[in-house]
């Protein structure tokens, strides 16, 4: 499965992609607030990729690898002839920037977005391009309609990626175990 935008394409995660997970996953500016709050030891980056692969075969949906599309993407694209084999090795060819997706949460039968890319490669609008696909994808592809968005409090960023996408906030939701997160909330429509 693969999605693109005007800059990036957006593919199903695999073990190739451990060491981006891994560098992600090590930078304590990064993990300050996700979950553990702290870098993640190398059996939790395991599980933590291990559970992403998982959640797509199990619903058909859940969390991309952002890639930038390199120079001359498109020209490639167009020479292939088989598609999944050459598209595969078209993307790994290409600058892996993070990851986003839609996944179900601990608590219930919710889902909501989550992303995170490199340090490097924060700033430039990435993730509300991929965040845009992402929630076309699930508008069209799954029965899916309300999606929560969960930041820390003082997580800025990632609240205002998730104001930008539409989300409110959703006040009375507690979609983990801890008490001290904001929540956010979209009703997505067939034309989003």
């Amino acid at each position: 499965m693969m999605l693109s935008t005007k800059r990036l394409v957006l593919s199903k995660p695999s073990i190739a992609d451990f060491a981006l997970f891994s560098e992600i996953l090590t930078c304590p500016q990064q993990t300050r607030f996700l979950h553990n709050e702290s870098p993640y030891n190398l059996v939790q980056r395991e599980n933590y990729l291990r559970n992403r692969i998982n959640h797509w075969e199990e619903h058909g949906f859940g969390t991309f690898v952002i890639s930038l599309k390199d120079e001359g993407y498109e020209d490639a694209l167009a020479q292939v002839s088989d598609e999944d084999a050459e598209l595969e090795m078209l993307v790994q060819a290409g600058t892996k920037l993070g990851f986003i997706g839609v996944e179900y949460t601990p608590v219930g039968s919710a889902v909501d977005i989550r992303f995170a890319l490199t340090k490097e490669h924060e700033g430039f609008g990435y993730t509300s391009e991929a965040a845009s696909e992402i929630l076309d994808f699930i508008a069209k592809n799954t029965p899916h309609r309300q999606i929560y968005g969960v930041a820390m409090p003082e997580n800025q960023a990632s609240k205002a990626v998730l104001v930008k996408l539409g989300m409110t906030p959703a006040l009375d939701v507690k979609l983990y175990e801890a008490d001290d997160l904001d929540c956010f909330s979209l009703v997505l429509n067939l034309h989003q």
